[in-house]
This record gives structure tokens, C-alpha cells and sequence, in this order.
């Protein structure tokens, strides 16, 4: 059974598992899987999803495939459905900062296609 880790133990542990990810993303650790956040994107409420626990070794293979915004580790993604504005957070010195960016924000965090083709294999793995 993998081990369940939860938000705190990610936030007190980012700076090393951001420094170190591409050295944990094949060791045992990966499979830990983590709880305490949710990542929904593409607010469709067609397309949409939400994912609410995540492996250790898939946050790493999405900030390993652009899943960052100004080199620091996204947590939260997702695109409002009404007005297309999109909301992310990040996490900077073990805390949680949020952003909202309108529409046509060139600064906004758009996801590559990796991210999102991770997106939608997260969403119909069961963990």
C-alpha cells in the first residue's frame, strides 16, 4: 500500500523535492501519494476534471513537462468556465501564493501539451 502524505508534509519538504526531483522521480519515494490538493483544469464542465491526490512521481513528471510558473512549482490550475479567466497556485519558501489572470493577460500560465495530455491520464487513474 503506497504511503499517504498530506499537504503539510509537502510544503515542509518542497525546497528539497523541487531541488532534487529529477534524482526522486524513479525512486521508491514517487509512488507516495500526496492529499490536501486539488488540481481541476479546463473548467468545462464537460472537459473538466479534478484531481485531489496525486503521486509524488506525477508532480514531478507535470513540473518536469512545464507545469511551473516563473520557475516555481505549480500546485493548482484551472480555467473558469464563465468568464476564461485562469486561476493558478504556486508554492515559493513553503507557502502557498495564488494568482488570477483575465483572459487576455499575456503573463497567464497556459499549459503545454504535455501537461495537459498528463492532465487526462490523471484523471482516469484511480489512486
Amino acid at each position: 500500500m503506497a504511503q499517504i502524505l498530506d499537504r503539510a508534509w509537502l510544503l515542509g519538504h518542497i525546497d528539497y523535492i523541487w531541488n532534487n526531483r529529477h534524482k526522486l522521480q524513479n525512486r521508491p519515494c514517487a509512488e507516495f501519494v500526496i492529499t490536501g490538493f486539488v488540481i481541476n483544469s479546463f473548467g468545462c464542465p464537460y472537459y473538466g476534471y479534478v484531481i485531489d491526490k496525486i503521486t509524488l512521481g506525477n508532480l514531478i513528471k507535470l513540473w518536469n513537462n512545464g507545469f511551473v510558473y516563473k520557475d516555481l512549482p505549480l500546485i493548482h490550475y484551472r480555467i473558469s468556465h464563465g468568464d476564461s479567466s485562469t486561476h493558478i497556485a504556486y508554492i515559493t519558501q513553503g507557502k502557498v501564493f495564488s494568482h488570477r489572470f483575465l483572459w487576455n493577460d499575456e503573463k497567464k500560465y497556459v499549459p503545454t501539451e504535455e501537461v495537459k495530455s498528463i492532465f487526462r491520464n490523471l484523471r482516469n487513474s484511480k489512486l
